[in-house]
């Protein structure tokens, strides 16, 4: 991952920080600027590497898992419901989706409690309908939160 992708991703993970505070405080409106800024900063990124395209794509899907909790969050069950079809429809779309023999070289250096949280929500996301790479989205989620909160504690999906 390039130093310009890794700044890109804390931007996005501010932005999800943003989202989380506003939420806190009742503010939809400034939680919902802060998921647009999050599709701006995607658009207006040059990714030119591989690794950078995969790891833009997964920061989508994760912010679409976001969204997604955020509306259920908010009592948005039907638009919550989009959302998870939209996080699907993205997983779909990848050419090359990444198996465990590719693994998830992409990802690395984007572990933080954060992901590993929005991973989590992704498997069980997978695991409820039924998605064959969830198995995948597991042992990816076992890795973020072992890598982000460490051997010591057990992995946690807020």
């Amino acid at each position: 991952m390039t130093a310009e992708m890794r700044r890109c991703a804390e931007e996005i993970q501010s932005c999800w920080r943003r989202c989380d505070s506003a939420l806190s405080h009742g503010d939809t409106d400034s939680a919902n600027q802060a998921f647009g800024h999050v599709f701006e900063v995607v658009d207006t990124f040059p990714a030119l590497l591989e690794e950078d395209v995969w790891a833009l794509r997964f920061l989508c899907v994760l912010t679409w898992v976001k969204v997604a909790a955020a509306l259920e969050t908010t009592g948005q069950a039907d638009s919550a419901h989009e959302a998870q079809e939209q996080v699907f429809s993205l997983l779909d779309e990848l050419n090359e989706p990444p198996d465990a023999s590719r693994g998830l070289r992409f990802a690395t250096g984007l572990e933080s409690e954060e992901t590993a949280d929005l991973v989590g929500r992704l498997y069980l996301l997978c695991s409820k309908a039924g998605r064959r790479d969830t198995l995948l989205w597991g042992r990816c989620f076992m890795d973020f939160d072992r890598k982000a909160r460490g051997d010591q504690a057990p992995p946690c999906v807020n």
